[in-house]
C-alpha cells in the first residue's frame, strides 16, 4: 500500500475523525449526557455552563490563570535549560557526562511522579516533614515550579540538540573575526534559535494542556476546567465551551510559529551531522562544571531525598506528639510493598506505551518524509501538529470517547488507551523527527535514485538508517510521554486495565505518604533501569554503524 495512503488513513483514525465526532457531538444539545449516562441537559443548561459565574468573568478569569502558568513555566525552564544545554552539550564542563544520563533518565519521569516528588518536598501533600518549616509549592506557585521541572529535562534536550546540529565551518569562520564567547552567543545560540522555539514551545503546551498538577493544587486552568466541566456530566458542550479558547489561541500561534520556523530554517549542510565543536573553557572548567552540577544536581536529588525519607518512616504519634523516625528497615519494608502492587500496572503502561510509540513513529515519519516534497503535505503536517498539541489532554480523551464509544473492541479494550497515547505524542514525534528527515542529503538519495532504486528502496536502504538515530530519538521520547499520560487516558482506561500514572494519580489525591512514596521510588528504579538499558542499546547501534 502507497506511504500516503496509510499515513492519510492514520491521521482520520488519530486526529480527523475524533475532532469531527466532538464537533458533530457538541452540536446536538440532547446528546449531552451525564456522567452517570443519566438524563441530557437541556440548551439552557449547557448555556448556563458556558456563561458559568457571570459571563465573561469565568473565561477571563481561566484565560489569565493559563497564560499566568504558562509564563512562569518559560520563566524557570527556557533560560535555565538553555544555559545548561549549552554548557552540557558544547563545553568541557567538568562532570557534564554523569549529569547528561541523569537529565536523559529525567526524561523517563511522568509528570504524576514529579507531582509526588516535588510536592512530598516542598508542598502541602508531604506538610515540609522533610524540613520542619511551612510548604512553599501551593496554589498557582506549586503549579508553575513543577511543571517547569517536569519541562526543564525536554528543554535541555531539544536545545542541545540543536546547538549540536550547528555547522562546524560557520563557527570556524566566525572565530577568525570574533572571540570565542561571541562565536557561542552570534553564531551557536542564533543557529539554535530554532530548536530553542521548539523548546519553548513544548513548554508552553505542556503547562496549557495539562491538568494533573492544577488538579491537585486546585488552580483552574482551561485544561482543568474542561476536565472538570466533563467529569461532572457537562458533556461536549460543557468541555468545549471552555477549550474552544485556548485551542484556537495556541493552535494558531503553533501553526504560524512552524510555518515560520519552516521556512527560515534552511536545510543543513552536510557537515552538521559530524561531530560538533567542543568548546574549551579552561581554568573556569571545574568552577562551571560544580556550579552546574551542584544546580541541576541538586533539582534531581532534593526531590528523590524527599522520596527516601517519607518512605522511610516508621513510628510516631500525633496525640503524643512524637514525630516518626527514619529506619533502612522501614523503607525496604515499604519497597517491597510497593513493588508488589505496581508491577502489573507498570509492566500495563510499558506496554501500551511501547505500541503507542511504534504507531507515532511510524505515522510520524512517514509523515515527515512525505512532507520533504509536497507544500500539501506539509500544510497537513501543520494543522495537525497545531491541533494535537493545542487540544487540552482531557479534550483529545473526550474526542477518542466520542469517536469510538459505538465500537465496542476499540472502546471497551486497552486499543483506546493506545490511541489516547498516539495522539497525545504525535506531535512530538513530527518536532523530533522533521528537523532530521527534512536535512537528509539530496545528493545522496538522487544518487539512489539513478542507481535505479524505487521510493520504497531509498526509503529502506537510505533514508532509514541516515534518520535511525531521530527514529529511535522519536520512539524513546513517545514512549517516556505515553508511559506517564493521565488527562486523556484518565477517561478512557476501561475496566479491569490500570495503568501507574492511574495508581498514583488516586494515591496522590490521599496525601504523599510512605505507601505513595514507595510506588514512587518504585517506578523510578524501573524506569531508571529501562533508560539505563535503551542508552545501552542507542550507544551499541551508533558504535556498530559507525
Amino acid at each position: 500500500m502507497p506511504l500516503n495512503i496509510l499515513v492519510s488513513t492514520g491521521l482520520a483514525l488519530l486526529v480527523a475523525w475524533p475532532t469531527a465526532a466532538t464537533v458533530l457531538e457538541a452540536l446536538r444539545p440532547t446528546s449531552i449526557e451525564t456522567a452517570g449516562g443519566g438524563l441530557a441537559l437541556d440548551p439552557a443548561a449547557t448555556a448556563a455552563v458556558v456563561e458559568d459565574s457571570g459571563g465573561l468573568a469565568r473565561p477571563a478569569r481561566l484565560a489569565l490563570e493559563t497564560l499566568i502558568v504558562v509564563a512562569g513555566a518559560e520563566a524557570i525552564a527556557l533560560p535555565l535549560g538553555v544555559a545548561l544545554a549549552l554548557l552540557l552539550f558544547r563545553t568541557d564542563a567538568w562532570g557534564r557526562r554523569p549529569l547528561l544520563a541523569a537529565l536523559g533518565l529525567a526524561l523517563f519521569v511522568p509528570l504524576p511522579l514529579h507531582a509526588t516528588a516535588w510536592l512530598g518536598a516542598f508542598g502541602d501533600a508531604g506538610r515540609m516533614q522533610a524540613f520542619g518549616v511551612r510548604p512553599i509549592l501551593v496554589g498557582r506557585l506549586g503549579v508553575i515550579v513543577v511543571t517547569a521541572m517536569a519541562a526543564l529535562p525536554w528543554v535541555v534536550l531539544l536545545s542541545g540538540v540543536g546547538m549540536r546540529l550547528v555547522e562546524p565551518e560557520l563557527e570556524e569562520s566566525a572565530l577568525l573575526d570574533m572571540s570565542a564567547p561571541r562565536v557561542m552567543t552570534k553564531v551557536t545560540l542564533r543557529r539554535s534559535l530554532g530548536a530553542i522555539a521548539a523548546a519553548a514551545l513544548a513548554v508552553a503546551v505542556l503547562a496549557a494542556g495539562d491538568m494533573t498538577v492544577t488538579d491537585l493544587l486546585q488552580v483552574r486552568t482551561y485544561a482543568e476546567e474542561a476536565y472538570v466541566q466533563f467529569s461532572l456530566g457537562h458533556g461536549p458542550a460543557g468541555a468545549a465551551s471552555v477549550a474552544l479558547p485556548p485551542l484556537l489561541a495556541i493552535g494558531a500561534g503553533v501553526f504560524c510559529i512552524a510555518r515560520r520556523l519552516g521556512q527560515d530554517s534552511p536545510t543543513r549542510l552536510a557537515t552538521a551531522f559530524s561531530r560538533s565543536r567542543t568548546w574549551r573553557l579552561g581554568v573556569w572548567r571545574v568552577p562551571l562544571g560544580l556550579l552546574v552540577v551542584t544546580v541541576a544536581g541538586g533539582l534531581v536529588a532534593t526531590p528523590l531525598a524527599s522520596l527516601v525519607w517519607r518512605a522511610g518512616r516508621v513510628g510516631g504519634r500525633a496525640q503524643m506528639g512524637a514525630p516518626p523516625s527514619w529506619s533502612f528497615a522501614g523503607l525496604t519494608g515499604t519497597l517491597a510493598t510497593a513493588a508488589e502492587e505496581c508491577r502489573t500496572p507498570l509492566l500495563t503502561s510499558a506496554i501500551l506505551a511501547a505500541v503507542a510509540a511504534a504507531l507515532t513513529t511510524t505515522l510520524a515519519w512517514g509523515l515527515c518524509w512525505l512532507c520533504r516534497d509536497s507544500r500539501i503535505w506539509r500544510g497537513i503536517a501543520l494543522i495537525d501538529v497545531a491541533l494535537t498539541l493545542a487540544a487540552p489532554g482531557p479534550v483529545t480523551g473526550m474526542a477518542l470517547l466520542l469517536a469510538y464509544r459505538m465500537i465496542d473492541w476499540i472502546y471497551d479494550a486497552p486499543a483506546i488507551v493506545v490511541l489516547a497515547m498516539a495522539a497525545r505524542t504525535l506531535p512530538y514525534a513530527v518536532l523530533i523527527l522533521w528537523p532530521a528527515i527534512r536535512g537528509l542529503p539530496e545528493e545522496t538519495l538522487d544518487a539512489a535514485a539513478v542507481d535505479g532504486w524505487g521510493p520504497a528502496s531509498r526509503i529502506m536502504r537510505v533514508a532509514l538508517p541516515l534518520s535511525r538515530r531521530a527514529t529511535l530519538a522519536a520512539w524513546a521520547s513517545a514512549f517516556v510521554l505515553g508511559l506517564g499520560e493521565l488527562p486523556a487516558t484518565n477517561l478512557l482506561v476501561p475496566p479491569g486495565v490500570e495503568t501507574i500514572s492511574q495508581l498514583i494519580w488516586s494515591l496522590l489525591h490521599t496525601g504523599v505518604e510512605s505507601h505513595l512514596a514507595g510506588v514512587a521510588l518504585t517506578t523510578l528504579a524501573a524506569i531508571a533501569a529501562a533508560g539505563c538499558l535503551a542508552a545501552a542499546l542507542l550507544r551499541k547501534t551508533v558504535s556498530s554503524n559507525a
